[in-house]
């Protein structure tokens, strides 16, 4: 029974402490050329594939009922939008790592102080 448990404590620990470090790494790989997740029109009103650039406008809502774009974002307001969202992988990749950090420490120091004689 106690291998069991000491097993469920060992995941429950070593899950979100892998979860954080992809999360961390999911916001390391954002940076860059903001990328538009819908339609990307430029300056003459046309779709254009590729990386956004000044003056475009990214539909990022889009009416499959009226055919039109419902939210629109400039490049900046898009450039701040991935911003906001790496900051927030980020937080959340820490918070991870640092529960499953804590626990691990937490579970080996434990181990280490029932195994030393009194």
């Amino acid at each position: 029974m106690r291998r069991e448990l000491r097993g469920v404590l060992l995941a429950l620990f070593l899950l979100p402490l892998l979860w954080g470090l992809i999360t961390l790494a999911r916001g390391a790989s954002s940076d860059g050329v903001p990328e538009c997740p819908g339609l990307q029109l430029g300056e003459d009103g046309e779709s254009h594939p590729g990386p956004m650039r000044r003056g475009y406008t990214c539909a990022v809502s889009y009416s499959t009922a009226t055919g039109r774009s419902t939210g629109t974002r400039t490049y900046d307001e898009q450039k701040y939008a991935q911003e906001q969202a790496r900051s927030g992988l980020y937080w959340r990749g820490a918070g991870h790592v640092a529960y499953g950090t804590a626990g691990l420490l937490v579970l080996t120091a434990t181990r280490l102080s029932r195994r030393t004689p009194r």
